[in-house]
């Protein structure tokens, strides 16, 4: 999957944090939690 599909196929889902208080954008935290799942990771302390 290349990064374009990504996007399109997430930009639909609605971040429901306060603006106020995000510091990474959703779609960040999402790329970066499925590049650790293909590395691997099985749960936050890998």
């Amino acid at each position: 999957m290349c990064l374009e599909n990504f996007t399109l196929h997430f930009s639909a889902i609605q971040d429901p944090r306060q603006s106020a208080k995000v510091t990474y954008p959703l779609f960040d935290i999402l790329f970066s939690s499925l590049c650790a799942v293909i590395a691997g990771a099985e749960g936050w302390s890998d």
